[in-house]
């Protein structure tokens, strides 16, 4: 009759040392991707080049990737066969990661917007529409949190009378990121999302202190979507569309232009910056973070053309 007690006394023992191992702390940070301006396109080994891309973040482990736009190349001026196929290509690799994965509207997913394309703006997949179809589950802005972190997707792309892009935030998206703010708190760390810049020191580097950029290099309204953000702690807006590599920092707001997967649409660098996508870890228990920019050894194979 004893055996159950002594059963009994072995099992706690068993259990005690259990509880007395010491476990293993959880992680004090987290990274993430943000790789921008990809332009997979079968030509120049774009394909190649973004499965290579692909393979380095997969090696590096990154919790999440965002991506910054311009992830095909190109539906602007493209037939809807062109385009739905690079959709297609762009969606084959990108399932490569087993992480999830974050995506910004670019000027390029545009479908149909040039004349030169031949698509009548009443075609049902217009414009944004293919976008949001194929890629962006019904929407072209979104928020999301993460660890005490809130990430939120903006669409910076708008549209002229005579169907051209430049930078903007609409007044429907900025009512919409008015009230999706209001589920945070003030101290809460902010991350924004957007293809085209919201500023930038890239032109007057290359062209001179007093060089003059347009909406097509940034977006017009950009001092209206700086403002949305006034009473909340932006920490981090991570930018594209330039293909290049840069940090402005504005009363603790981090402002990081992430280079280009395709470099200068993978002829190779463009003005001296790789190919390379951004790396960013954040740190949970104090709410910083650093990043690096990974460049992840592309060689061009570029055709003849």
């Amino acid at each position: 009759m004893r055996k159950p007690a002594i059963t009994t006394l072995i099992i706690s023992a068993i259990l005690l040392l259990f509880s007395c191992t010491p476990q293993p702390a959880p992680p004090q940070t987290f990274t993430f991707a943000f790789m921008t301006d990809i332009h997979v396109q079968p030509e120049r080994s774009g394909d190649v080049g973004f499965r290579q891309a692909i393979a380095k973040v997969s090696e590096l482990q990154p919790d999440f990737v965002i991506t910054g736009g311009d992830l095909i190349y190109d539906a602007l001026d493209e037939t809807e066969e062109r385009s739905k196929m690079l959709y297609d290509l762009y969606k084959n690799v990108i399932n490569d990661l087993k992480m999830p994965v974050y995506n910004t509207l670019g000027n390029h997913e545009i479908f149909g917007l040039y004349e030169k394309s031949g698509i009548d703006p009443s075609h049902q997949e217009y414009g944004k529409e293919m976008y949001k179809n194929r890629l962006g589950e019904g929407r072209t802005y979104y928020s999301f949190d993460y660890h005490g972190w809130h990430f939120v997707i903006i669409d910076a792309i708008g549209f002229t009378d005579n169907r051209r892009y430049y930078g903007h935030v609409d007044s429907a998206q900025l009512a919409w990121l008015e009230e999706d703010l209001k589920s945070i708190g003030s101290e809460t760390p902010v991350v924004a999302s957007l293809h085209i810049p919201l500023t930038t020191v890239y032109v007057q580097m290359l062209d001179g202190a007093t060089a003059a950029i347009d909406s097509v290099g940034v977006v017009g309204n950009s001092r209206e979507v700086l403002d949305v953000f006034d009473d909340y702690n932006l920490q981090l807006v991570l930018q594209g569309h330039l293909h290049c590599v840069e940090e402005i920092i504005y009363r603790d707001t981090h402002f990081i232009t992430g280079g280009a997967v395709s470099g200068n649409w993978w002829r190779g660098p463009r003005d001296g910056f790789e190919e390379g996508f951004v790396l960013v870890t954040v740190d949970k228990a104090d709410t910083t973070f650093n990043w690096e920019y990974i460049d992840y050894g592309w060689e061009p194979m570029v055709e003849e053309e």
